[in-house]
């Protein structure tokens, strides 16, 4: 099985840990599964949470809420997304084993990504990237991601934690998507 991950969900994920990067953040992603050609293509991120992510209520809400906009689209939850509050901490969570078990019932082919923090010698943090596992979609994607975090687009990514406390925040994101027209960033 190959998965191939685009800009617009490798970006939202990174900027999801940029906007938070003392807090243990999750999400899923979304995209489709090809059995012919045995692939899962990422095409989404929907960050969900900051605060308490293993709460099971507002995770069944947002789990509905992200499924409803995958119908709508077309699309299906293909995995799960996962960073720990811990510099160093690449561990793999009950939490997030529960949830990415959760998803793999409605997809086989479920993928989960555990993001990991470093400090760096100057004693600023870093994510480590370990994309062994997953392709680009446009080998420009790192390049563009780190436009986004540098022009401190993190600042108004929305995860559905935000939306709880403001419904007129809109968990899709639409400033952000608008802001990669076609996988490049100004």
């Amino acid at each position: 099985m190959s998965y191939t991950i685009s800009l617009k969900a490798y970006s939202k994920i990174i900027l999801h840990c940029s906007k938070y990067p003392h807090k243990a953040i999750n999400g899923v992603v979304i995209g489709s599964v090809s059995k012919e050609t045995q692939s899962v293509q990422i095409q989404d991120a929907i960050p969900m949470f900051h605060l308490g992510i293993g709460l099971a209520p507002m995770l069944e809400v947002a789990l509905t809420q992200v499924e409803i906009y995958c119908d709508t689209k077309g699309l299906s939850i293909v995995g799960y997304y996962h960073a720990n509050e811990r510099v160093n901490d690449a561990t793999i969570s009950d939490t997030a084993v529960t949830i990415a078990n959760k998803i793999a019932v409605n997809c086989d082919k479920a993928c989960l990504l555990i993001l990991q923090v470093l400090k760096s010698d100057s004693g600023h943090s870093h994510w480590k990237e370990h994309l062994s596992a997953l392709k680009f979609l446009d080998e420009q994607t790192i390049v563009n991601t780190r436009k986004l975090v540098q022009n401190n687009m993190a600042e108004i990514l929305v995860d559905f934690d935000n939306h709880l406390d403001d419904i007129q925040l809109d968990w899709t994101n639409p400033k952000i998507n608008r802001a990669l027209p076609n996988g490049t960033i100004q």
